[in-house]
């Protein structure tokens, strides 16, 4: 029995980190959608991080809450953030998991993978207590378009 679950941790670590190596912050320009935290999906979240590789900033959308934060880089390719978050109201509960996940991973420190999640290539951001998986939406800001359509978002 014991090898059947040895196997089977194996698989799934394959599954989730399809390369342990570091991304170079420059390539993930663009924003990502959060699909899954720490084995649960979380796509109803619609949790969205926007990275702006020449500037090392990170902003998005936690769930809850806009947040954006300048991104310091550790000497073992790990980055870290404190956030700046708009505080809105969330009564939804799946949201405010994912929001308080997001801040914790992301003030901790963590690191980025190329990962694949089924037949979707994306990144894993991991912390010490928090695994991501995040899909490219595109290379523009989403952050920025939403700002276009309501008048006076910050």
């Amino acid at each position: 029995m014991f090898p059947k679950k040895l196997l089977f941790i194996s698989l799934i670590s394959t599954l989730f980190f399809a390369s342990a190596d570091s991304i170079p912050l420059n390539s993930l320009e663009g924003s990502w959608i959060l699909r899954t935290m720490d084995g649960y999906k979380v796509l109803s979240a619609r949790a969205i991080l926007d990275f702006h590789a020449k500037h090392r900033k990170i902003d998005g959308y936690d769930g809850c809450n806009r947040i954006e934060g300048k991104l310091k880089l550790h000497t073992d390719d790990r980055y870290s953030s404190k956030l700046k978050t708009y505080r809105y109201e969330c009564l939804n509960s799946t949201k405010r998991f994912v929001s308080t996940r997001l801040h914790q991973a992301i003030g901790e420190g963590f690191i980025i993978q190329k990962g694949k999640m089924k037949d979707e290539e994306g990144i894993v951001l991991k912390s010490e207590h928090h695994t991501l998986f995040f899909k490219k939406l595109g290379k523009s800001s989403i952050i920025d378009h939403i700002k276009t359509k309501i008048p006076g978002l910050k």
